[in-house]
């Protein structure tokens, strides 16, 4: 009796293990507009701001700004679209990938943490100018 006692509970514990909503438009959403700000339009202070809180704790601006001009080393997109936006199962994060054009093509991956319901912060970022 026992036995059964402990599967049943902990089938319930298992049970409420937190579901995560994710909403992909939402996610393309701020990554492009982080994208805007920090690669298109090159203001590196608005674009620090978007990063998630952990993010700036790890990361410092100087580092940030660093990362943003290697990335960019002869030229930045006048325009930035969303490819594809892909949720990590089971994760409060979701992978964008987004398209740069103008003075050549960029191909960027931008890492958001947040749920739908919570809303989305730049966690992570790569790329630059593909062509």
């Amino acid at each position: 009796m026992r036995i059964i006692c402990v599967l049943l509970f902990l089938a319930m514990a298992g049970g409420c293990a937190e579901k995560v909503e994710h909403d992909t438009a939402l996610a393309t959403k701020r990554a492009v507009e982080f994208a805007e700000a920090t690669f298109v339009r090159g203001n590196i202070d608005q674009g620090y701001a978007m990063l998630a809180d952990k993010a700036r704790g790890y990361v410092p601006l100087n580092i940030f700004a660093d990362k943003v001009k290697q990335m960019h080393p002869s030229g930045r997109p006048n325009k930035v679209v969303g490819l594809s936006a892909a949720p990590v199962k089971g994760e409060k994060l979701i992978n964008v990938t987004l398209r740069g054009e103008g003075d050549g093509q960029f191909l960027y991956s931008i890492a958001l943490l947040g749920t739908a319901s919570d809303d989305y912060r730049v966690t992570t970022f790569s790329g630059g100018r593909s062509s």
